[in-house]
């Protein structure tokens, strides 16, 4: 019978695990972050609260009486181990929790020409007792990895405060301690090693534990995560000290409420160093629990998310260049439009004043002949060109002995409207120097003006426009 319950935990242990599960956080049975009774490398994020209220059911074996007389059965005395527990846990920091677990407990076993200790304590024929355990204040410091890393460890260490109930052998009455590490390992694995001194009772020496567990969570849907464990106890000294223990749970944990943090928590366990007793106890406990915990995202799920923001970010940025694109499209129209109506108001200008100038000169008594120099930036030096321009005009005011010339000089925008007045007659000047100087011109027969940046042949915002408007117009009005 007992081969067969066996055979049936490892099947559904087995069934339960298939590959790419993520780590199950929450409450343990005594506080700290874990699997059911396993601690792994995780802890609690900063800020966040953990709660669990659990009934656990264990089977254990009495200490032997220290020399005493020997049992008329070869098999050992087994007790029922139940416990009600409830624990909060706190993230101090990103990698460190506390936790504090209040326990009930009682211990159940009947059994004539039986006599033992448990937790220092005498029994004999019958163990019944109930009440208060020693409150659990743990603490656990994750070393490395963390929920986002594919492996993490974390070390604990807890005190049992006496504050049990010793008269009913529920604890030994003194103050307890111990320390561990805790791992997870890959998609799903929980591994913890540590030790366990529960204090020593009055006049008896209890042994110390060694303990050991290994756990895999496997994730079967959003909402399910099917967790089997081994966990052994080893005991070492004390004036007695029952059988190790090595408890296999197997079962399941149900994730609710908002984000799934709230969880229901079921397991069947099974001692399996007593499956060879002959006796007819069938060393099968369980547990059934209330759990809230922040969940952790496994590493498959962080690469969904990542990818899928990447994705997004990606479209967000095509859908930037798109509309850069557009608006740099839409800005080139705009500029297009605005350079033709530029030139269509600059030909309509030009239009103008040569039409004005046409009728000027129909208009006008007198014939006349227009020249145009033109100067660099900045400057009213006569260039060669203008200096031939000049040779004509100057030609031309010899043959006319009774013409008179008008000479007016223009500047482009660059610079301040005093100082391109300024600019502009001094370009006037140099040209009315070079007649007189160089051609013998008589200076009374020439008028010099400055108009500036006034009347612009075209507009100054290119550069040709601005070369155009750098310039001196002379009139020769003939008669």
């Amino acid at each position: 019978m007992k081969t067969r319950i066996f055979i049936s935990l490892a099947v559904v242990a087995l069934l339960g695990a298939p590959l790419g599960a993520q780590q199950a956080s929450a409450p343990t049975v005594t506080g700290e972050t874990g699997l059911f009774t396993v601690l792994n490398g995780q802890t609690l994020p900063k800020g966040s609260w953990s709660f669990g209220l659990y009934y656990n059911n264990w089977d254990r074996l009495v200490s032997e009486v220290p020399g005493g007389v020997a049992e008329p059965f070869s098999d050992d005395w087994d007790y029922d181990w139940n416990r009600l527990s409830a624990s909060v846990g706190y993230g101090i920091s990103d990698r460190f929790e506390l936790s504090l677990m209040l326990p009930w407990e009682n211990y159940d076993a009947s059994d004539i020409n039986r006599e033992g200790f448990v937790n220092g304590h005498f029994f004999s024929e019958k163990i019944d007792g109930s009440g208060i355990g020693n409150v659990r204040l743990a603490g656990k410091y994750r070393v490395f990895g963390g929920p986002e890393a594919k492996n993490s460890m974390a070390i604990n260490a807890f005190v049992e405060l006496p504050t049990g109930d010793e008269d009913e052998g529920i604890v030994t009455g003194d103050t307890g301690f111990g320390v561990g590490a805790g791992w997870s390992l890959g998609p799903g694995w929980a591994l913890s090693v540590g030790y366990h001194d529960p204090g020593d009772a009055d006049h008896f020496d209890v042994a110390e534990e060694v303990l050991g567990g290994a756990g895999y969570a496997a994730r079967l849907n959003d909402r399910f995560d099917w967790i089997t464990e081994l966990a052994a106890t080893i005991y070492v000294g004390g004036d007695s000290s029952p059988d190790d223990m090595f408890d296999l749970t197997t079962g399941g944990r149900y994730w609710f409420g908002e984000g799934n943090q709230w969880a229901f928590n079921f397991g069947l366990r099974v001692e399996l160093s007593q499956l060879s007793d002959t006796d007819e106890h069938c060393p099968i406990g369980g547990l059934v629990g209330l759990t809230f915990f922040p969940r952790f995202k496994n590493i498959d799920q962080l690469a969904t998310e990542r990818e899928a923001a990447a994705a997004a970010a990606e479209a967000e940025r095509v859908a930037a260049e798109m509309a850069a694109k557009k608006a740099a499209e839409e800005e080139a129209a705009r500029k297009a439009a605005e350079e033709k109506r530029r030139a269509d108001e600059e030909a309509a200008r030009r239009a103008a004043e040569a039409e004005a100038a046409r009728r000027a000169a129909e208009a006008a008594p007198k014939p006349e002949v227009r020249e145009t120099i033109n100067f660099d930036s900045g400057s009213a030096r006569l260039s060669n060109i203008a200096k031939a321009k000049l040779d004509e005009v100057a030609l031309r005011l010899k043959q006319e002995s009774s013409s008179q010339a008008i000479v007016i000089g223009y500047t482009d925008s660059q610079g301040g409207a005093d100082a391109n007045r300024r600019l502009g007659m001094a370009r006037a000047e140099a040209a009315k120097k070079y007649l007189v100087t160089r051609h013998g011109i008589d200076p009374s027969r020439i008028t010099v003006e400055s108009r500036g940046e006034d009347d612009p042949a075209m507009a100054n915002d290119t550069a040709a426009g601005r070369k155009e408007n750098r310039r001196t117009v002379i009139i020769v009005r003939i008669g």
